[in-house]
């Protein structure tokens, strides 16, 4: 009988800036995501707002695609095939709402050298705000711990996971920071600290967390600086800027629209390219 992952607490910003994928090498064995900080990653547990959750059917069988906020930034579920109860379960759900969710971690390159993140959740529960609260203080300090490891090992000469372990490094952290640390280099640990600490700065903070962002016609402002079919980032962004959406609303919704298919990156960070086919 095949062991069951443990489903890792990660802030969205540490998951999103992932890069490095360990694919399965039999059939049935899992696939693991590897974060920056050394998070080898099957199975994650999140916690935070649903403010998004939209339907694509088919003839053969419902699909969903959800956002869920947490302090950081955001992640993307998507539901099928096999999951189309947890996809009527998220629509089901009044946005913006809290929510925590269990899911396997996945992602996908829309072309080589950009890889996207995403979770097929298996459980979808919605939760109070004590509850979201109490998860960004448990996985601040699992990342705080992460963090930790990482300082030690980046201090060594070998690291190796049989060296990592020897001295001191967690058995269940030294194989994903000896991975992380070839694959990413020397890692901004400074940056994942601040993280963090916004992170508990808004679970402590006594102001209302749920607010839903105003709202703005993406395909309309798109459209106001196209040429032809081609989308310049540089002047998309100076039409949001001059409009008074904040960029990380702007880059928001272009991830929701690559997601659908709707429009793709024909030069990655300069140029979009829209689907005209699929635009209206």
């Amino acid at each position: 009988m095949m062991k069951r992952e443990l489903a890792w607490r990660l802030f969205a910003e540490e998951y999103r800036a992932s890069t490095l994928v360990e694919s399965a090498i039999e059939d049935k064995s899992p696939t693991y995501v590897i974060t920056p900080l050394g998070a080898r990653v099957n199975r994650i547990f999140l916690a935070g707002t649903l403010v998004e959750a939209n339907k694509k059917e088919s003839a053969e069988y419902l699909s969903v695609r959800a956002v869920i906020a947490d302090p950081t930034g955001h992640f993307y579920l998507t539901t099928g095939q096999y999951n189309q109860d947890i996809g009527y379960e998220l629509l089901n759900i009044e946005i913006p709402s809290f929510v925590a969710v269990v899911g396997k971690v996945h992602t996908y390159e829309p072309e080589p050298g950009q890889m996207r993140q995403y979770i097929r959740p298996e459980i979808v529960k919605k939760v109070d705000e004590k509850v979201r609260n109490r998860w960004i203080v448990e996985t601040a300090q699992f990342t705080k711990e992460r963090i930790d490891a990482m300082r030690e090992a980046l201090a060594m000469e070998d690291h190796s996971e049989e060296t990592l372990i020897s001295l001191g490094i967690p058995k269940r952290l030294a194989p994903g920071i000896s991975k992380a640390i070839e694959h990413y280099g020397d890692v901004n640990l400074n940056r994942y600290l601040d993280m963090i600490y916004d992170a508990l700065r808004y679970a402590l903070s006594p102001k209302e967390n749920v607010e839903k962002k105003e709202e703005f016609d993406i395909k309309e402002l798109i459209d106001s600086v196209a040429e032809g079919d081609d989308v310049y980032w540089d002047k998309l962004k100076a039409a949001a800027k001059d409009r008074g959406i904040p960029e990380k609303d702007l880059i928001e919704e272009i991830d929701r629209l690559i997601r659908e298919g709707i429009i793709f990156e024909r030069k990655i960070g300069e140029v979009l390219r829209i689907d005209r086919d699929e635009w209206y």
